[in-house]
């Protein structure tokens, strides 16, 4: 192991959490679209890259209920992601590699907010769309 990794790999948060949302507020192109409506439940969590790889999975549920479609509470399918910015309130994850059919997982990013070591937001990117979707405790 190089002494690079040795300092990057210590100062690396560990993150595995769930993070309970009972509200969102929704931006495109940076200009917010939605207020806070109260009663929109979702759920974040970020664990260790369940595919055995580095980094983590993120992966974004709905509490409010089954999908209409795939009949699952999944609202936003797993997503593998590495830390590429972080410091004592905010570490900001950014997709890489490809789901089985293809399709980029560079396209998503999450960036979680810490209050005393407790998430106390987070935001989810689209960043082919232009969109970011901030979720509150």
């Amino acid at each position: 192991m190089k002494i690079f990794e040795i300092f990057k790999s210590k100062s690396q948060r560990d993150l595995n959490f769930v993070f309970k949302s009972s509200d969102h507020i929704r931006y495109e192109n940076g200009r917010q679209v939605t207020n806070l409506t109260g009663g929109a439940n979702r759920a974040v969590k970020v664990e260790p890259n369940t595919s055995g790889g580095e980094g983590y999975t993120a992966t974004l549920f709905n509490l409010d209920g089954n999908h209409p479609v795939w009949q699952n509470n999944i609202q936003m399918a797993p997503k593998q992601m590495k830390i590429i910015q972080q410091n004592d309130e905010k570490v900001v994850l950014r997709g890489y590699g490809n789901d089985p059919m293809g399709a980029s997982f560079s396209d998503y990013g999450l960036s979680i907010f810490f209050t005393d070591k407790q998430v106390t937001k987070c935001i989810l990117h689209m960043h082919d769309r232009g969109v970011d979707i901030e979720y509150f405790a």
